[in-house]
């Protein structure tokens, strides 16, 4: 009797720790989801905001400032937004690693490596969410680089023949943004 009592306790917490791994790996692939749907929705608005800014660049510079200004608001909420996902991501991810452990063993955090190809097109690991992270915060550097540029072209200071070496700058500073986000853009293991 007393070892059907404790097979049942047994079974009973089995079973939580079960429901608990299945909620939190469903929420984890949730906010995965949700990640996307938020980027998504940012894009919509930073997208226009483009076409909205090329278009008015000539004919309304005023316009083209506000537009630029409504651009770098919707870039930072997204940089912001996608930060704040990723966290909930990795906080869902770290209890369901916790989790199981007694469920399926390290079967989550286990990582493998196909071996011996040396293509320089083989698959890396790269963080999908960071790199994100980083196209979110280069989008910000491009709205306030071309607000910059609106307040440079305003303001005749003896500094604003720095205008004509802005390509130059941006090209430098487009690769440099490009080779932080190679060597910080890798998955944490």
């Amino acid at each position: 009797m007393g070892t059907d009592i404790i097979r049942q306790r047994k079974q009973i917490i089995d079973h939580k720790k079960s429901k608990r791994y299945d909620v939190a790996l469903a929420t984890r692939n949730f906010e995965i989801e949700l990640f996307w749907k938020r980027s998504l929705f940012f894009w919509g608005f930073i997208a226009s905001a483009f076409i909205g800014y090329a278009t008015l660049i000539k004919a309304n510079s005023s316009l083209a400032i506000i537009i630029a200004c409504f651009g770098f608001i919707c870039s930072f909420s997204w940089t912001l937004v996608n930060r704040g996902s990723k966290r909930w991501q990795e906080n869902w991810e770290i209890i369901v690693g916790e989790l199981e452990k007694d469920i399926t063993g390290s079967l989550f955090h286990e990582r493998r490596e196909k071996k011996h190809e040396q293509n320089w097109l083989k698959a890396r690991k790269f963080s999908v969410s960071k790199i994100t992270i980083a196209l979110s915060d280069f989008t910000v550097i491009v709205w306030l680089s071309l607000m910059s540029y609106h307040v440079l072209k305003i303001f005749p200071l003896p500094w604003n023949m720095l205008i004509k070496y802005l390509p130059i700058v941006a090209i430098i500073g487009s690769i440099v943004f490009a080779i932080c986000m190679y060597r910080c853009g890798k998955s944490s293991d």
